[in-house]
């Protein structure tokens, strides 16, 4: 057990190092991001949810990312994400974040998308699933998307001060959920879902992060994919290929969905050095070409 704490300490640590780098990365490059991202109609709501013990200003990057393209992305409003205490304060938060979607959705008179880092992520597919009508679709970073299929959920460091924040271990959570019949590993039914997951995540390890092959499905009427990128948990808000795949799949017709192709925003040689960053994915030949 102390082996494994030491060893999990080590983990974060590195990937809150390798975050920073990523978030120096996303300087450099924004430029071209921004010459190359897909774009929104300056009218498209989306909700960022911050990750456990993440304060809101975690995902400022990502919203002045995408508002700089064409969305009306706005923080959850809760500020710092201190997880939950029991059921009955996570239908305080569900109450809450419900209302603050009805409003945005009726101030710009369609439903709003959710991107949820880490425990965000958890929380977006879960306000999906009590709020269909106003929620187009989720999009997850890291977030843990089932549960009981791993031996572990998450980095013992973090499951520590998860305990100390909320008074109850992560198994006492998954517990009490069990015991209320929640089933928060399905996806959210009608709402299309994207998980972003890596597997050098230092925090959640990538078996519970991807959605479970049984529920994906980029053909029907609700669209459902993993998408690996090579990057860390705590920078996937600032990591420059994540911010190229939000808007990407934030642009996508729920209607006609395309999976992600990631060699579409190369040329040359450079479509097939995507793979190396967009890895364990048979991505599609698609008919947009080059983004521009």
């Amino acid at each position: 057990m102390a082996f494994e704490t030491g060893f999990d300490l080590l983990r974060l640590q590195g990937d809150v190092l390798w975050a920073s780098g990523e978030f120096a990365a996303k300087i450099f490059t924004e430029p071209y991001l921004k010459l190359i991202a897909r774009k929104g109609d300056g009218n498209t709501p989306v909700m960022t949810l911050p990750g456990f013990t993440g304060p809101e200003f975690s995902l400022q990057p990502l919203n002045q990312f995408l508002r700089a393209n064409g969305y009306v992305a706005q923080s959850w409003g809760l500020g710092t994400n201190r997880g939950i205490r029991d059921m009955e304060h996570m239908e305080e938060i569900a109450a809450a974040l419900g209302d603050r979607i009805r409003s945005i959705a009726d101030e710009h008179g369609r439903a709003v998308s959710l991107v949820g880092q880490s425990l965000g992520g958890v929380f977006a597919r879960e306000l999906a699933r009590r709020f269909p009508d106003e929620v187009d679709r989720v999009i997850t970073l890291g977030s843990p998307a089932h549960f009981g299929e791993a031996p572990k959920h998450v980095n013992a460091m973090v499951a520590r001060v998860m305990t100390y924040y909320t008074g109850r271990t992560v198994d006492e959570h998954l517990r009490e959920v069990r015991d209320r019949n929640f089933n928060i590993s399905e996806p959210p039914p009608g709402v299309p879902l994207v998980s972003i997951y890596s597997l050098y995540d230092g925090i959640a390890p990538a078996p519970t992060t991807r959605i479970p092959d049984r529920f994906l499905n980029v053909k029907g009427d609700v669209p459902r994919e993993n998408i690996e990128i090579v990057c860390s948990h705590c920078g996937m808000g600032v990591n420059p290929l994540v911010l190229l795949a939000v808007a990407d799949r934030l642009a996508e017709d729920r209607e006609e969905w395309i999976p992600f192709d990631p060699s579409q925003y190369a040329a040359g040689p450079a479509k097939h050095a995507s793979r190396w960053f967009y890895p364990s994915r048979l991505y599609p030949k698609t008919e947009r070409g080059l983004r521009a």
